[in-house]
């Protein structure tokens, strides 16, 4: 797969951390670029508005892309990645997502192999926000915060819902999924999930009591104390969750994103937790979010909705491996010897 004798790698993903040591452990077989401080200081000229900054930064980081035969990038995207870097064989995405790529230049140039850090993006993590979403409405701490802003406390004011014996709702029973699942049963939750592959009904499937098609999404809703939402945004689920499968909530249930925002129709949300059709909703996502835009008002104002700035992935606690380099370094010897990568993406299904 390699085009040279000695590949240049440029590594444009402050997502991983400031220390690239591990990737620079392949040297001399790869020349290896740190790009990260130069990748920042491009998005940085563009927010600032300002013509010469831009154009300098635009200089600096087409300058070492130039002869790359590899990139590793993060958010936010270069959108002309190939036009800056002509050579590039093979890019690697570090989000388990690669939605972001859609406006990217390198989503059509079929040359060009794509790669995502797909199960390697701290799924215990995004785990434990959505159980810390259930927990937050099951046993009223969303009233209680707001009590405490007011000043007073109203015993008996709160809806409580034992977590035990509820049932979860997992929408993509992929990594994430799955460890959402392998949470929620230690809690004595019954797990109900969706899986796109899932071609009939599954009893006790990677840690779901049930396993359904995609297509009885309404099913699972019907069912569902709590629904996370942890199912990749390809065309075909964006608006998943629109209309029609939120009226067929169970009244009361509380809804948690942690995709991408796009996979809900926020509309038809905003309005079942403005008529208290819904009990709740967390998001950590929301329509527009990877593009920079701010949340629309309405979801802002939105009657009991936790919305945060997209944090489901970080934390220090727990094991200090850094999944985002691992992936990317195991890819990396593969592309060295010519061996075939790790979750590359298959763009006719989106990810």
């Amino acid at each position: 797969m390699t085009t040279n004798a000695r590949p240049r790698v440029v590594v444009c993903a402050p997502l991983m951390g400031a220390d690239i040591s591990p990737v620079r452990a392949f040297e001399p077989n790869v020349e290896v670029v740190d790009g990260n401080a130069t990748f920042s200081a491009y998005h940085a000229a563009g927010r600032s508005g300002d013509a010469a900054q831009i154009a300098t930064a635009d200089a600096n980081l087409r300058a070492i892309l130039a002869d790359a035969d590899a990139v590793c990038m993060a958010i936010p995207v270069l959108k002309d990645v190939v036009d800056m870097a002509p050579k590039m064989r093979w890019l690697h995405h570090t989000n388990a997502g690669v939605s972001n790529l859609w406006v990217c230049d390198a989503w059509q140039a079929e040359d060009v192999m794509i790669t995502s850090g797909r199960g390697y993006v701290r799924p215990t993590a995004m785990a434990e926000y959505i159980i810390a979403g259930a927990f937050l409405f099951s046993r009223g701490m969303h009233e209680a915060y707001a009590d405490k802003t007011l000043g007073k406390l109203q015993r008996g004011a709160g809806r409580l819902l034992r977590v035990e014996g509820a049932t979860m709702g997992v929408v993509g029973l992929g990594g994430i999924g799955q460890e959402v699942a392998r949470l929620s049963k230690a809690l004595g939750m019954r797990v109900v999930a969706t899986r796109r592959s899932a071609e009939s009904r599954q009893k006790n499937a990677d840690g779901a009591d049930l396993l359904l098609p995609a297509s009885e999404l309404k099913t699972l809703a019907a069912e569902s104390d709590f629904i996370a939402v942890c199912t990749q945004l390809t065309p075909e689920t964006e608006h998943l969750i629109d209309a029609d499968v939120i009226a067929a909530m169970k009244p009361g249930a509380v809804i948690i994103n942690v995709s991408r925002g796009e996979t809900i129709d926020e509309i038809a949300l905003i309005d079942a937790l403005n008529n208290e059709r819904l009990h709740g909703a967390v998001l950590d996502v929301y329509e527009g979010e990877t593009d920079g835009r701010p949340p629309r008002p309405e979801l802002m104002a939105a009657r009991n909705l936790m919305l945060t700035p997209h944090i489901s992935t970080g934390g220090d606690g727990g094991p200090s491996r850094n999944l985002f380099m691992e992936i990317f370094c195991e890819n990396l010897r593969r592309f060295i010897a010519n061996e075939p990568l790790l979750n590359v993406v298959d763009r006719a299904r989106g990810y």
